[in-house]
């Protein structure tokens, strides 16, 4: 697929071309005023706090010694899970034969090989694997577009059925799978056609079948898995060839209900859904807002999340448990080694402000796309928390945001020379960490913080007398395990960058 060149007047940037995916940002950037951005550095409301917020990578991990090493790194990231896309079309049969069993997964016709790898090899790693399906076979599909056509709703549910009770723990030589993810980006064309038919938006009607026949056929595997739905596009587009509906907009649609602060039904449909993911790419720092409110970047998730808990309140969102929203994709390119991409001492930034600002948006799992760079000009992603290895001074290095993302710490001036300080242990394990400021060559503490249960701390403390509330350097350690990178009290400008750069 040919990629399209950015033009500031227009929605145009590729994100993701992995094995055929791609998606696209806004160019617009919307500078937060000064007033917006002291309501984002508040700490959340009480409802926010307590907010379990977990890291993830998203990632493919190849087969071998390799995967395995990348699988090691991950957890070395912190993360805790693991997301992989799994072709739905490599485990089924490319011709059906007569009599072939879509919801058993002991049917002769599946080959479920290479899913059996990855499940195996996330889990040997300690991490718990997110299995997200796409990619239908060409029997199981309607030829209407030319993105990934529409699937059969009942053809889908039978295969999630069969894939969730292969792992659903009766078979001994197997992992135990819970989390199962339905469909990737079903609001733009690239991976659901059509998605609006004379001025109707279809693909929500769609997707809403699909979703609640896949979430009948796990839960009837195994009743607690989990089952995600959504991992929506962040941008409304319209261009030739390529449509998307905005993410808000398209989940107002989905579990009907109103825009406003006081939502109601306009439907009795109900979704069965345990979680709503979005994919928040940000063109911009995570202070930046889209230009179109329905859109969703990192700096109006409270938005969407708040979207999904009126869903649930109103009866059209039907899960046995309070339901959870979470980021499953996000990420910006890194410069070097993508000219375009952010600079890697901004990003180290931004990734620890993005962390915190999904948990003060009641975020329960983050996570980053991907964990080691592509090539350039082999691919377009480089938003790796790894460089490449193909040579030179960055082979295979950890970029400076991978400290971030592994020990996040945020610091922002607040009233009466004190400052509000949030942070997450590495692994999101409980401990005690110093808070400390740089005093000339030498890190002092000034506070001792525990953790609660998840590894989450956060305070409003007085500054040293010494530290200037405007520029002081502050850091967070935890005795035995590891430093966080420093955060700065003083905010750097913002910069035009697009998620994938260049």
């Amino acid at each position: 697929m040919t990629l399209f060149r950015p033009q500031l007047s227009s929605l145009s940037h590729p994100l993701r071309g992995q094995g055929g995916r791609y998606a696209l940002c806004v160019l617009v950037i919307v500078i937060a005023s000064a007033q917006a951005l002291a309501t984002l550095f508040a700490p959340p409301s009480a409802e926010g706090f307590g907010v379990a917020l977990r890291t993830a990578i998203s990632m493919y991990p190849p087969a071998g010694a390799e995967g395995t090493a990348a699988l090691l790194r991950v957890r070395d990231t912190g993360a805790q899970l693991v997301r992989i896309q799994v072709s739905w079309s490599t485990a089924a049969p490319v011709d059906p034969p007569p009599g072939f069993d879509a919801a058993n997964p002991n049917d002769p016709s599946y080959n479920w090989s290479e899913l059996d790898r990855l499940v195996q090899s996330a889990v040997g790693a300690r991490l718990e694997p997110i299995i997200d399906i796409t990619t239908p076979p060409a029997w199981a599909q309607e030829p209407v577009g030319g993105g990934v056509q529409r699937p059969s709703a009942t053809q889908l549910g039978m295969f999630a059925h069969a894939a969730a009770s292969r792992f659903n723990g009766s078979n001994p030589a197997l992992p135990t799978v819970r989390y199962w993810e339905a469909w990737n980006e079903p609001n733009v064309s690239l991976f659901l056609e059509p998605q609006i038919q004379n001025g109707t938006p279809v693909s929500v009607s769609t997707y809403r079948t699909m979703v609640n026949d896949f979430a009948a056929g796990v839960h009837g595997a195994r009743a607690g898995d989990v089952v995600i739905g959504g991992s929506l596009f962040p941008n409304a587009i319209n261009r030739p060839g390529i449509t998307a509906i905005a993410p808000l907009e398209f989940t107002r649609r989905l579990f009907c209900i109103s825009a406003g602060s006081r939502p109601r039904r306009t439907c009795n449909t109900r979704v069965a859904v345990d979680v709503w993911s979005v994919h928040p790419y940000t063109s911009g720092g995570p202070a930046t807002r889209p230009a179109n409110p329905n859109n969703i970047w990192i700096a109006n998730l409270r938005s969407f999340t708040n979207v999904v808990q009126a869903a649930q309140r109103l009866g059209s969102l039907t899960s046995r448990h309070r339901a959870q929203t979470w980021v499953t994709e996000f990420s910006w390119d890194s410069n070097p080694p993508n000219p375009g991409g952010v600079p890697v001492v901004l990003e180290r930034r931004w990734v620890a402000e993005t962390l915190y600002r999904s948990w003060q948006a009641g975020i329960n799992i983050f996570t980053w796309f991907t964990l080691r760079d592509e090539p350039m000009g082999s691919s377009p992603f480089q938003s790796g928390l790894y460089f490449a290895c193909a040579g030179g001074i960055y082979c295979d290095t950890p970029k400076p945001a991978a400290a971030a993302f592994r020990f996040p710490l945020v610091a922002y001036p607040a009233a009466k020379r004190s400052v509000y300080v949030w942070g997450r242990t590495p692994a999101g394990v409980p401990g005690s960490v110093r808070v400390q400021w740089l005093q000339g060559r030498t890190w002092r503490t000034f506070a001792t913080l525990r953790s609660d249960g998840d590894g989450t701390f956060s305070a409003q403390l007085p500054l040293p007398r010494q530290a200037s509330p405007g520029s002081a350097l502050l850091r967070a350690l935890e005795p035995g395990v590891g430093v966080s990178p420093s955060f700065s009290l003083h905010r750097p400008p913002e910069i035009a960058a697009t998620p994938f750069g260049a």
